[in-house]
């Protein structure tokens, strides 16, 4: 084998090592370019998703504050003046305190969702979680009367059909729906009406002056509200005092 000959070969040899190589640092970089793309998804959505449990925080807040400002002024003045308040308004006493419960639990549901997304939970999620539960075993204890008696699956359930999710540049914003299509689902859909029976029997049990079960649950979340808004920085204008009924 001539000079010239070797050196072609060594040439040839060397041009198949080297696009052999360039082929396998190219498929290595392709692989470790995914692995990174993915692990940053991976971030990006771990991210999105305890954002989102953060943003549920605020609105949750105001919900429960709603709710429990309701339960005062029935408490303090009485289902049937709150009634007469409202007369010229049709049914809007009922329904919107139906609502109030509704717009509650859709934030339940929505902290819920957002909690399972999340990639972990903090000592504060923890703390908040016993509240909500607190909450929760208040509306379904059926030892006192059936008015305002929610269990726990009927809370699950409303709390679903309030709730909706939109994504907006790839994360997913927790919505909860507003009075004006509750109203629209209250009134035109018998179903969703039935959900609400608790608050229709919690009538007659306020009309004859038992608001033990009301003021139980306006306490339990006063002390939910304390834990998600220790600053009074999204609930200032609400009255937050735990009724305690020697005093009315």
């Amino acid at each position: 084998m001539t000079i010239d000959t070797a050196l072609t070969a060594l040439a040839i040899v060397l041009s198949v090592v080297s696009v052999a190589l360039s082929g396998w640092f190219s498929i290595r970089t392709a692989r470790l370019n995914r692995q990174l793309e993915d692990e940053r998804d991976e971030r990006i959505e771990a991210q999105s998703a305890l954002k989102a449990a953060e943003r549920v925080y605020e609105p949750l807040a105001q919900a429960a504050a709603e709710l429990q400002s309701r339960i005062f002024n029935i408490v303090e003045t009485g289902w049937v003046p709150l009634m007469k308040r409202y007369e010229s308004h049709g049914d809007y006493a009922l329904v919107s305190t139906a609502f109030l419960f509704a717009h509650y639990f859709g934030w339940i549901e929505a902290r819920r969702q957002a909690v399972l997304s999340s990639s972990g939970e903090g000592g504060r999620d923890i703390s908040v979680q016993k509240l909500i539960d607190g909450v929760l075993k208040t509306l379904r204890r059926s030892e006192d009367s059936e008015g305002f008696l929610f269990f726990t699956t009927e809370q699950r359930a409303i709390g679903e059909l309030m709730c909706e999710w939109e994504v907006v540049n790839k994360q997913r914003i927790p919505k909860v729906k507003g009075y004006a299509t509750f109203v629209r689902m209250y009134r035109d859909d018998e179903n969703f009406r039935a959900w609400f029976t608790p608050v229709n029997e919690g009538m007659s049990l306020v009309s004859k002056g038992d608001v033990r079960r009301l003021a139980d649950i306006q306490r339990a979340l006063v002390a939910l509200i304390d834990e998600l808004d220790p600053k009074r920085k999204y609930t200032a204008g609400y009255d937050l005092q735990p009724i305690h009924l020697e005093g009315l």
